[in-house]
C-alpha cells in the first residue's frame, strides 16, 4: 500500500527576498556612515584651513593699523580717496612727460609735406594721451580733401585717418564778392593718429 507524500513549506518564499532587502539596506547604512566620516573629517581640515586664514587676516589688519597709525603721526594721508587723487595725478604727470617730448617742430613738418595747395587748416588739437590729432579746416573742393586725406594715410607719421564731417559753405571774406557770385568752399574736421617715432 503506497502512502502519499505530504511536503509542507515551513517559511514563506518571501523571505529571502526580504533577507536581500536587509542586507542592502545594511551595506547602504555602512556606506553612508563612511561617507559621513569622510566627509566630517575633511570639514575639519577645512575648518582648520579657514582658522589660519583668519588669523593671517587680523595679523594683517593688525599691521595695516599700524602702519595707518605711523602714517597718519608722520603727517600722511593714506584714505581711499587720497589713493584715487594720486593716481590722477600721476596720469596728468605723465600725460606732461608725453607733452614735454613731444616735438612741434616735427610733427608741423609732417603734416606740412602731406597739405595740398587748397587746404588751409584752421586749428589742431593732439590728444597726447592716444596721440589722436583733431584736424579742421577748409578746402576748395571734396577733391582737395580726398587727396589730404590720401597723403596722410601714405606719411609714415600719419594713420587711421577718419574724416568726421565736411559742409559746404559760401566764403564770406571777401566783401568785393556778391552773394550771386559767392565762391563755394568745403569745410572739414577729420582725426588722425600721430606716430612721433616713425
Amino acid at each position: 500500500m503506497i502512502r502519499p507524500a505530504l511536503h509542507l513549506p515551513l517559511t514563506d518564499p518571501v523571505l529571502p527576498m526580504l533577507r536581500a532587502a536587509q542586507w542592502t539596506l545594511v551595506v547602504l547604512i555602512v556606506a553612508g556612515l563612511g561617507a559621513a566620516a569622510w566627509l566630517w573629517d575633511d570639514s575639519q581640515s577645512v575648518l582648520e584651513r579657514a582658522r589660519t586664514y583668519e588669523q593671517a587676516t587680523k595679523r594683517i589688519e593688525g599691521r595695516t593699523r599700524i602702519f595707518a597709525q605711523d602714517a597718519a603721526a608722520a603727517g600722511f594721508d593714506i584714505s581711499e580717496a587720497r589713493a584715487n587723487t594720486i593716481a590722477h595725478e600721476a596720469a596728468v604727470a605723465h600725460r606732461l612727460l608725453q607733452t614735454r617730448a613731444f616735438s612741434w617742430t616735427a610733427f608741423l613738418n609732417d603734416l606740412e609735406e602731406t597739405v595740398p595747395a587748397h587746404i588751409s587748416i584752421s586749428s589742431i588739437a593732439i590728444d597726447f594721451k592716444d596721440m589722436k590729432t583733431t584736424i579742421t579746416g577748409t578746402a576748395a573742393s571734396l577733391k582737395d580733401i580726398t587727396a589730404f586725406v590720401k597723403t596722410l594715410e601714405a606719411h609714415p607719421a600719419f594713420h587711421n585717418v577718419v574724416l568726421a564731417q565736411h559742409r559746404f559753405q559760401e566764403n564770406e571774406k571777401d566783401q568785393r564778392i556778391t552773394s550771386a557770385h559767392a565762391i563755394a568752399i568745403v569745410s572739414f574736421g577729420m582725426t588722425v593718429a600721430y606716430r612721433s617715432d616713425h
